[in-house]
């Protein structure tokens, strides 16, 4: 089956996505026939109103669940495709993951939080120092490497793990409310960082509520009642597409 997915190397992607959860109440249909293409370079904000399907696309675009109907589709590969295990190890190595709440191991310093999944990967004691500090460099919290996290800020804790998420180089992170526990100042910053991300050449997902986030985004899905509102889209893109000259 080819589709929007098998046009560019790396580049994740729903086609027709459906969810339905079946509950006692009856069936929850969390999301109806979703598709996009994320696109490597480019910071793309999913928005919506609570109960939406944001959450719910961000798991099947990682690979934690798997659709109804459909499919998600990563560099040609569909995810549903995929043993538990290969999604692991895509997971582990192709995918990085930044969390509201940081989900930084507590008794680790930053450090040794950002070497973690390295670690698992299989690299040296070296090779995992030197990446974690070079990122941690990166993001302006090298200072704080042995520090743990309930002695780092809000904004310190979001960039260490951001720099965790890039500890195996992966091709797409996701970012679950990143900015939800921040003021605005840091919450600017792990935005700009997410930018530095999408830079590099990585496809970056924001799930978010801050309206700072999607105006600083590339790209905004907003998601309604399981649906992408296409009339919204179409003027979010015009807002960040450039204007030609004439």
């Amino acid at each position: 089956m080819s589709g929007i997915s098998d046009t560019m190397s790396g580049m994740l992607a729903a086609e027709a996505v459906t969810r339905t959860y079946t509950t006692p109440a009856g069936d929850v249909h969390a999301l109806r026939g979703v598709s996009h293409a994320f696109m490597p370079g480019r910071v793309t904000a999913v928005m919506g109103p609570s109960g939406s399907g944001k959450s719910t696309l961000l798991n099947l675009l990682a690979g934690f669940d798997r659709p109804s109907s459909g499919r998600v589709v990563f560099d040609g590969v569909s995810l549903g495709d995929l043993p538990e295990r290969e999604l692991a190890g895509l997971r582990l190595r192709r995918f990085g993951f930044v969390f509201q709440s940081s989900n930084l191991i507590s008794v680790l310093p930053a450090r040794k939080n950002v070497a973690f999944p390295m670690g698992l990967a299989g690299l040296s004691l070296r090779e995992r120092t030197d990446r974690a500090q070079a990122l941690l460099e990166r993001f302006g919290v090298d200072h704080r490497a042995d520090a743990v996290p309930n002695r780092l800020s809000g904004g310190e804790r979001q960039r260490v793990a951001l720099a965790r998420a890039l500890a195996n180089d992966p091709d797409v992170v996701f970012a679950d409310e990143p900015t939800g526990n921040l003021d605005r100042s840091s919450g600017r910053e792990v935005v700009n960082a997410l930018r530095e991300v999408a830079a590099d050449g990585r496809t970056v997902i924001v799930v978010t509520h801050d309206g700072a986030v999607a105006d600083a985004a590339d790209v905004t899905l907003r998601i309604v009642d399981g649906e992408i509102d296409d009339a919204a889209d179409a003027s979010e893109t015009a807002l960040h597409e450039p204007v030609a000259s004439t």
